[in-house]
């Protein structure tokens, strides 16, 4: 079985390379000239260096692959047309490549997100049924992304999937959280309802070729999430409870807590970035409820999650803790 991965290199991708090579497929992962490889260099994958807005290389690469996993993103940027040139453009080479190239390919997975759905609402389950309503500008791409699979949908089989927040070692945000909870802060997130859906990596890699694999995914788009909700502050107690660090002792309130992200946001901005973490982001967190239902992709290819979010969190600490990343947890020897 031959697998070309865009995105290969990333959080999600490095996993579904491994996962992949685990499976026995042959794999072979785009990546650019200026990738960072830290997480898949050692990995007998074959590389090939481009980008996604060059057709006619795009064709080439993926004439004789069996199936195509389409993660590349752009998931910050500061202006719209970054945003549709990866997203919207590059999907749409993407997808025409493999329409023109390759008749024999097998599946196209594009892995979209739940933020082309957008927020759910308050004590909702939001299913695939549901009327689509992003919200930011990586939203609104990821959708015109779908859409684009969706037209061309009738010259190749393609499957849609729209994770949740995804946790687990490499995932850049929860580690920063990690490291701020270890130093003994308490961030008051959220508002103590059970405002999001979350999925463990090695649940999601397995899901994603799951789903590749079916008879019964083409033309279909699914969430797929560990089957339940969850708080901000559950998901932080449980991550303190890990790391040793409970009670904590240095509350910041939402005021502070809010002066900072502005704060940070300004300084991101400076630098032409893109924080991760500021007053809108905060904002959101407060407000906005991203809780999603799976149960069709355990319907229609028998996805369930395996993985508790204490076990989760309990496999990412420890990975950390390994590579000295964080230190060892009270009452912990040092794995």
């Amino acid at each position: 079985m031959k697998a070309f991965v865009t995105g290969g290199n990333g959080f999600i991708g490095s996993f579904l390379a491994e996962f992949l090579l685990e499976k026995g497929y042959e794999v072979c992962c785009l990546v650019r000239p200026t990738s960072n490889l830290q997480w898949v260099k050692d990995l007998p994958v074959r590389f090939v260096y481009g980008d996604l807005y060059d057709k006619d290389f795009l064709i080439d690469v993926v004439k004789k692959q069996e199936y195509v996993f389409h993660l590349a993103g752009k998931i910050k940027a500061r202006h719209w047309d970054d945003y549709y040139m990866t997203n919207v453009t590059g999907t749409r080479n993407l997808v025409e490549a493999c329409a023109e190239g390759n008749s024999n390919l097998k599946r196209f997975v594009y892995v979209s997100s739940i933020a082309a759905s957008g927020p759910s609402g308050k004590g909702k389950l939001k299913d695939e049924e549901d009327a689509d309503s992003p919200v930011n500008e990586y939203g609104k791409t990821k959708l015109l992304g779908e859409d684009v699979v969706r037209s061309l949908g009738t010259r190749m089989p393609f499957v849609i999937l729209r994770p949740p927040n995804v946790l687990g070692p490499r995932q850049e945000e929860l580690y920063s959280i990690l490291k701020i909870l270890q130093s003994r802060v308490k961030l008051l997130l959220g508002n103590g309802d059970k405002q999001l859906s979350i999925c463990f990596i090695g649940d999601l890699v397995r899901g994603i070729e799951m789903a590749a694999t079916s008879e019964h995914t083409v033309g279909k788009t699914y969430f797929i999430t560990d089957g339940n909700t969850y708080s901000w502050r559950e998901i932080a107690d449980t991550i303190a409870e890990e790391l040793g660090v409970s009670p904590f002792v240095i509350p910041v309130p939402y005021v502070l807590l809010l002066i900072i992200a502005s704060l940070l946001g300004f300084v991101a901005r400076l630098r032409g970035e893109k924080s991760f973490f500021d007053a809108s982001t905060l904002k959101r967190i407060r407000t906005t409820y991203l809780t999603y239902d799976s149960s069709k992709a355990s319907r229609d290819f028998g996805f369930s999650a395996r993985t508790d979010m204490a076990t989760g969190i309990k496999r990412t600490v420890e990975w950390y803790t390994r590579r000295g990343l964080l230190r060892t947890p009270r009452g912990k020897r040092r794995i």
